[in-house]
């Protein structure tokens, strides 16, 4: 059976929700600058109800996230079939949407007032990925700051490509849409894609693009949904990637990250969907900030020196650590 774990925190961070099924993130309550206590991560009151979640909410999603070409790529000469999906033709999306990571029930190794280690054994090839892997991902929180760190072991070489896929609104999971949010972006470009979302290879500058956010700007119902990677500046190091701000509440969230991309996603396909405490969700209901490598980054990244590659070799062990902070 599914366990919910709480998190207290002594910031910002009042507490987090967090299940072993999935690792998703089923409540998060932060302090606005009215001193309200605010729910601001989109769910479901019930494990069960994360059995569907066609919207991937809160939940951590991998092997490998985002789009891959032609639902295949190539490893040391071996050519690896996944899922094509259901939406996208004969591309996959975030590896299955049955057998993923946002599908499984982690196993438990460590949980106390503000952490929690989940772990999850995958044998070789049992999802079509080389390897027997033992994956990780770790919750903290340290005052103010959400930390998710992710780990993987293989003893074959393997990719992993894992990110949370938490959609936020700062004025309450049950306020309505983001519009009205301010938005920065600590991106020089984003990837360029064809018609199927499938990363050209190229970079777009976004000085001066639709997807100008380089600047701290405002995101209403005239802006241009954004469903985009956006390539962090100085991304071989951990450092900022993005921030929302909401003027209702005054909540500010920076997201930052070791990884190079940054999938922004403001949910304008988000289904009409019963969520927490009977609200409904919907189109602009919340925003999601995906850490992550670049899309197709198993085909593109093999020659593409500007597209980093996630291979983990063999005997070598993965880690990445995302961090959410919330400041009034």
């Amino acid at each position: 059976m599914a366990k919910v774990f709480t998190l207290k925190g002594n910031g910002n961070i009042k507490e987090a929700q967090i299940s072993d099924y999935g690792a998703a993130i089923m409540k998060l309550v932060v302090t606005g600058s009215d001193g309200k206590d605010r729910d601001v991560v989109l769910g479901f009151d019930s494990v069960e109800e994360y059995k569907t979640n066609p919207a991937f909410f809160g939940a951590v999603v991998g092997p490998i996230a985002n789009r891959t070409a032609k639902a295949r790529f190539t490893l040391n000469g071996f050519t690896y079939e996944m899922e094509e999906d259901v939406d996208e033709g004969i591309n996959n999306l975030h590896t299955s949407r049955e057998r993923g990571l946002h599908k499984t029930k982690f196993e438990t190794s460590v949980a106390d007032e503000t952490s929690l280690s989940l772990s999850h054994r995958v044998e070789d090839m049992d999802d079509g990925f080389p390897g027997n892997r033992d994956i990780g991902v770790r919750y903290e929180i340290d005052g103010s700051i959400l930390r998710i760190i992710y780990t993987l072991k293989t003893d074959r070489d393997t990719v992993f490509n894992p990110t949370n896929h938490s959609y936020f609104n700062l004025n309450g999971h049950d306020s309505g849409t983001i519009f009205g949010s301010k938005f920065f972006f600590n991106a020089d470009s984003y990837t360029e894609v064809d018609a199927g979302q499938i990363p050209t290879g190229e970079f777009v500058p976004i000085e001066g693009s639709i997807y100008d956010y380089s600047k701290e700007k405002e995101f209403n119902s005239d802006s241009e949904p954004i469903d985009h990677n956006f390539r962090r500046k100085d991304n071989d190091s951990f450092g900022e990637a993005a921030y929302v701000y909401s003027p209702a509440s005054g909540i500010k969230m920076t997201v930052s990250s070791d990884l190079p991309g940054l999938q922004v996603y403001t949910g304008k396909f988000i289904p009409q969907i019963g969520g927490k405490g009977g609200c409904t969700y919907g189109s602009f209901s919340g925003v999601a900030l995906e850490t992550q490598f670049f899309p197709n980054c198993l085909n593109e990244g093999v020659n593409n020196p500007d597209f980093k590659y996630p291979l983990v070799k063999a005997g070598e062990e993965f880690r990445s650590v995302t961090e959410y902070k919330f400041e009034i």
